[in-house]
């Protein structure tokens, strides 16, 4: 159901929000990035766009199209937008549990369900169907555990402090200005 046909096209409100959301976690990301400059921001930055990249590879093998209706015409299986909301809300709200207490728990569970919600705004608006968001959703969630996963197992190892840990200073800023380069695009 496309957007005229769901009633919601002129919902002024959530369209606004929906069409900063990419500006304001770009924005979330980065004030993380300046502020924190560790290993693990870096790592899990580098992860989202990894998973980004292979969310974009899936939506072309998979080459489902959007809802009728819909304001974009390229496929919609599985919805980019809530695999890269899922990856970095659930990466967010892991790193706020590790931290302990009811205080980081809570705080988790806030980012996950905020990015729950900017990804449905994806069906309330028509960009897709409720299928193309869960899939994308539960992409971005099983990527951030993984991708979380080895960061606590392998990644320590071998980042270490020296050129390791060069090259993910690197690879991260590299990462950084092509996903910024195809955004602006």
């Amino acid at each position: 159901m496309g957007p005229a046909a769901s009633g919601f096209a002129n919902d002024g409100f959530l369209t606004v929000l929906n069409d900063a959301t990419k500006w304001g976690v770009s924005g979330a990301v980065a004030a993380v990035l300046l502020c924190k400059r560790d290993v693990r921001t870096c790592w899990c930055i580098t992860g989202s766009i990894v998973a980004a990249f292979n969310c974009k590879v899936l939506k072309k093998l998979i080459n489902e199209s959007r809802p009728e209706g819909a304001r974009k015409a390229d496929p919609g299986m599985p919805s980019s937008h809530a695999q890269s909301l899922a990856f970095l809300s659930t990466s967010a709200a892991l790193a706020l549990a590790a931290g302990g207490g009811m205080a980081s728990t809570g705080g988790g569970v806030l980012v996950f369900l905020a990015g729950s919600f900017l990804s449905w705004l994806r069906v309330r608006l028509g960009f897709h169907s409720t299928e193309q968001v869960v899939c994308g959703h539960l992409l971005g969630c099983g990527s951030a555990f993984c991708w979380r996963y080895l960061g606590e197992t392998y990644a320590p190892e071998k980042i270490g402090s020296g050129p390791g840990l060069w090259s993910l200073y690197m690879g991260t800023g590299a990462a950084i200005l092509v996903f910024a380069w195809v955004m602006v695009r």
